[in-house]
């Protein structure tokens, strides 16, 4: 069954992404951990068999000290037990410092792809975060760096994880049904680095393998706004709260940095869910399961995508693109997701057909399940 189509669907036209030039190898990441002076040999050997298991090449960080010697260190203490670790001043300040160019050099190239557009037709700006906070914030800082109209709606979507942007895009489509003229720009920035720690607690460890920074923007518009090959209708979103998993994925504030909780049933919960997720979806959508013809999942981290297959009975190869990104850039929260439609984005632009259907989805704190269809125009 084909499609619903609207008369006025709200279009993601283009997707740019930056992270910061730090670039480091899985490798050198654990060798980093491996002399962290309070580690026990039992956590480096959880160590040596965690990095190498997570799919993970290389990531992206605004801190340069994972290949440095400790006195070169500009980040971490320069002693040798590495302590005290940085407080949450520190950590927050170097957020404040890095983001706005960072969020700046994705929101430019998302601007750019599209022919045409100008900055004074961006009318609303949706930021997304949860890795710092500054006030004025991120919103004031991109309209002030690109040059946009001082009238320019702003709004921030704050502490809710990986799965952000899609509350993001349901408020940038709700504002273009509501006006046909309207052009939203939607930038997710998460510094995730800046929140590694040093506790000894499994959960924190794996988190450490995982995360990185990065930030991705996209342009929403109506279908009738702009001209431009390679770009995603949105079609139907859903939510879920999944029952009794509210302690297994959470993000609070500790003493020196944010802390992030990460069981490792997160897989299995996503697993079992998922199938009902996706029916959920299509019948908003009016389609059945079997109109989906790729899929945009949130590299979590490994384990979550081979769950994911497994719940979907899919190949893995139908979830190469979120591969690909958890390879080339590890999990970098809420800006993820949009890294890999962009990935996807590119492999179907390639080729002569469009109107395939997409389904995307995110996973965070909750556990909430944050999912959309998509059609490439």
């Amino acid at each position: 069954m084909p499609l619903k189509r609207e008369s006025n669907r709200a279009v993601i036209w283009s997707i740019g992404t930056s992270v910061p030039e730090s670039r480091y190898s899985q490798e050198q990441a654990l060798e980093f951990m491996k002399t962290i002076p309070s580690y026990e040999d039992s956590d480096r050997s959880f160590l040596e068999r965690v990095y190498p298991a997570s799919a993970i090449d290389t990531r992206h960080s605004v801190i340069a000290d994972w290949s440095k010697d400790p006195s070169e260190f500009t980040f971490f203490a320069r002693n040798c037990d590495m302590s005290p670790e940085p407080g949450l001043r520190r950590r927050n300040e170097l957020f404040a410092e890095h983001s706005p160019a960072i969020a700046e050099r994705a929101a430019r190239e998302a601007i750019e792809a599209i022919d045409g557009i100008a900055m004074e037709d961006i009318t609303h700006v949706v930021t997304v975060s949860c890795t710092g906070f500054t006030a004025p914030g991120l919103d004031y800082q991109l309209i002030r760096r690109l040059g946009l109209e001082r009238s320019v709606h702003r709004f921030h979507v704050g502490f809710m994880g990986c799965y952000a942007v899609f509350p993001a895009l349901k408020l940038a489509e709700s504002v273009v049904r509501n006006d046909p003229d309207a052009t939203v720009l939607v930038v997710a920035l998460e510094l995730c680095t800046l929140h590694f720690q040093f506790k000894r607690e499994r959960e924190t460890m794996v988190a450490n393998s995982l995360f990185a920074d990065g930030c991705a923007a996209c342009v929403v518009a109506s279908e009738a706004r702009y001209d431009a090959r390679g770009a995603y209708a949105i079609e139907a979103f859903a939510s879920r709260l999944i029952d009794d998993s509210e302690s297994d994925m959470a993000w609070s504030v500790g003493e020196v940095a944010f802390d992030m909780r990460l069981s490792a049933y997160v897989p299995k919960i996503v697993e079992k869910n998922i199938p009902a997720i996706v029916d959920t979806l299509c019948s908003t959508a009016g389609v059945e399961r079997t109109a989906i013809d790729r899929w945009a999942i949130h590299p979590g981290g490994r384990a979550v995508l081979d769950r994911v297959a497994r719940g979907l009975d899919l190949d893995q190869k139908a979830l190469a693109p979120s591969f690909d990104i958890l390879r080339r850039f590890g999990n970098m929260s809420s800006p993820t997701i949009l890294f890999v439609l962009k990935r996807l984005l590119e492999d179907e632009t390639r080729r002569p057909d469009c109107g395939k259907t997409v389904f995307s989805a995110a996973f965070g704190p909750g556990l909430t399940v944050e999912s959309a269809l998509l059609t490439v125009r």
